[in-house]
């Protein structure tokens, strides 16, 4: 239904349908999270809404403002496919680890064992901050749980350059000698001017 933003609260939004006022709650003004109901909504400003639900013993009409835009997990996978690198920013740590806005709507999570850069800590406060911003990599996309996996791009980039240094060593120990042979042989063509013979 169409309707008429007509009062603005910490809470919510009240909108006008045809005499019959509803509210808004402010998990359903937008997909992505709302800290400021001002930034999104002005009195008088007409608006879309779905009815979600109807309390008829208290009179209440709740509405969503975000279900009647596109819903962004529909086509997450498209954007933010595995191996694909972004530009972030952390909106809130948790125990367990940071949730990194991608894009309105698209939280993703790196799990705090990823944070540390090999060594183990308490909190991922210990390491970011709220508001914070990151380069990230996607390991996962789960769109009907509505999940995405992070790990930081830097972290990443280690791994790899230690995977590479670890190569690059087993390359360059598994090289042949050199062609005056042996440490002994060295010694002896040192001392006799003689090399030894295969």
């Amino acid at each position: 239904m169409k309707g008429k933003v007509v009062s603005l609260q910490k809470f919510g939004a009240f909108v006008d349908l045809d005499g019959i006022q509803g509210l808004i709650p402010m998990s359903e003004i937008g997909w992505e999270r709302v800290e400021n109901i001002h930034d999104v909504l002005v009195v008088g400003q007409e608006v879309e809404v779905r009815i979600i639900r109807i309390d008829w013993t208290k009179d209440q009409l709740s509405l969503s403002l975000k279900q009647c835009m596109p819903d962004p997990w529909d086509t997450v996978d498209q954007t933010f496919f595995g191996g694909s690198v972004h530009t972030g920013r952390v909106v809130r740590l948790t125990k367990f680890g940071a949730f990194v806005s991608l894009a309105p709507g698209i939280d993703g999570l790196i799990h705090i064992s990823k944070l540390g850069k090999g060594k183990r800590i308490n909190h991922p406060a210990e390491v970011l901050a709220v508001g914070q911003t990151l380069q990230v990599q996607v390991e996962s996309t789960d769109r009907e749980q509505k999940r995405v996996s992070l790990s930081l791009v830097q972290a990443a980039n280690e791994e790899k350059t230690v995977s590479e240094e670890a190569g690059d060593y087993r390359s360059y120990i598994g090289k042949p000698a050199s062609s005056l042979g042996s440490l002994g042989d060295l010694l002896k063509f040192k001392s006799t001017g003689e090399k030894k013979t295969k």
